[in-house]
């Protein structure tokens, strides 16, 4: 009768632990996928430490933090074409998608 029970004990131990194990493998919506990386930066740091070496490329007009397919991403706004930008903008950095977005040019308005 005690071997019985030892064997229940240890299935249930195995079982537990297994789901365990599972269960922090799997990712979850809000995090990164496959393969990518947790920031070790916040999102807000990373585009502070960018926005002026963006903001001198010809055509870039802001940059600002969104949501990207529910997750935290860097958008650049344009006057010209993305397509235009994307060899001088990553698509990615430090962790976080890098969106252009064209929005013409920003102006001041009259007061």
């Amino acid at each position: 009768m005690n071997t019985q029970i030892t064997i229940i004990v240890l299935t249930i131990g195995a079982i537990s632990v297994a789901g365990t194990l599972v269960g922090c493998s799997q990712r979850g919506a809000g995090e990164f996928e496959k393969g990518g990386s947790v920031p070790e930066r916040t999102i807000e740091q990373v585009q502070e430490d960018h926005t002026d070496e963006w903001m001198a490329i010809p055509g870039v007009e802001g940059t600002g933090i969104g949501l990207c397919d529910d997750k935290p991403c860097i958008k650049i706004f344009s006057s010209i074409k993305p397509e235009q930008l994307r060899a001088k903008i990553p698509s990615n950095v430090e962790g976080y998608a890098v969106i252009i977005e064209e929005t013409g040019a920003f102006r001041a308005l009259d007061e």
